[in-house]
């Protein structure tokens, strides 16, 4: 379990710097302003994704407190990720 906590929170990490450098170095202008827009609707059906699988998880299940504390850290890292890679495609394609 500690190895996953470490895996997902370095994935999360260099996500957040992804999206710390690109709004620092080109998320002023008009061009960059989309490219941040576009990412975050992928990274907002992720959030809903997630959150439909914890109600339905909650409601089926009785996860523990480890449990639940594991599948937020991979939730989070997966939002944080998908955000950071949707910078990453659209800043070459646009």
């Amino acid at each position: 379990m500690i190895i996953l906590y470490i895996v997902f929170t370095l994935i999360g990490v260099s996500s957040i710097g992804v999206y710390i450098g690109f709004s620092t170095t080109e998320g002023k202008d008009e061009r960059g302003s989309a490219i941040l827009a576009k990412a975050a609707q992928i990274a907002f059906v992720f959030i809903f994704l997630g959150f439909a699988f914890h109600l339905l998880y909650f409601e089926f299940s009785n996860p523990s407190v480890e449990n639940i504390k594991a599948t937020m850290t991979v939730w989070m890292s997966l939002v944080f990720a998908s955000y950071a890679l949707g910078i990453l495609i659209y800043r070459r394609n646009m």
